[in-house]
C-alpha cells in the first residue's frame, strides 16, 4: 500500500493507492469528518459507473481522480472518496481539487503509471 498526504492551512487529505494484482484502488479521504461519499468504478474496457450517496458531492473528485489514472492505466479502477470540511469555502474547494491533482501526479510518477 502506498500513503500520499498533503496538508495545507486547514486542508488535509490523504490517497490510499491498494493494488489488487494488476487493479487498482485508490482510496481519497480527508477533513474533520472521513466518510464513504462517492465511488467511480470502470476500465478502460468497461465504462466507468459513478454511485453518489445522498447529500455527498464528492462525485466529482472521484470522477476526476479516475480519468486522469485511466488516461495512463488500463487495468480495472475503483476510486472511492469521502472528504469533509466544516464550513468550506470555495476557495478550500478549489484548493483541495487542486491537492487531488497534485497527489494524482505523483501517484502517477512514482508508480509509473
Amino acid at each position: 500500500m502506498l500513503e500520499i498526504t498533503r496538508t495545507k492551512e486547514r486542508i488535509n487529505l490523504k490517497l490510499d493507492v491498494i493494488y489488487l494484482g494488476e487493479d487498482l484502488c485508490i482510496i481519497l479521504t480527508g477533513g474533520d469528518k472521513p466518510h464513504l461519499g462517492a465511488v467511480t468504478v470502470g476500465s478502460n474496457q468497461v465504462k466507468e459507473h459513478t454511485f453518489c450517496f445522498p447529500h455527498h458531492k464528492e462525485d466529482y473528485i472521484t470522477k476526476l481522480v479516475y480519468s486522469l489514472i485511466t488516461e495512463s492505466f488500463d487495468k480495472n479502477v475503483i476510486v472511492c472518496c469521502g472528504i469533509h470540511f466544516d464550513n468550506i469555502s470555495k476557495e478550500e474547494i478549489t484548493e483541495v481539487i487542486s491537492l487531488c491533482k497534485e497527489m494524482i501526479l505523483e501517484l502517477k510518477h512514482v508508480n509509473n503509471i
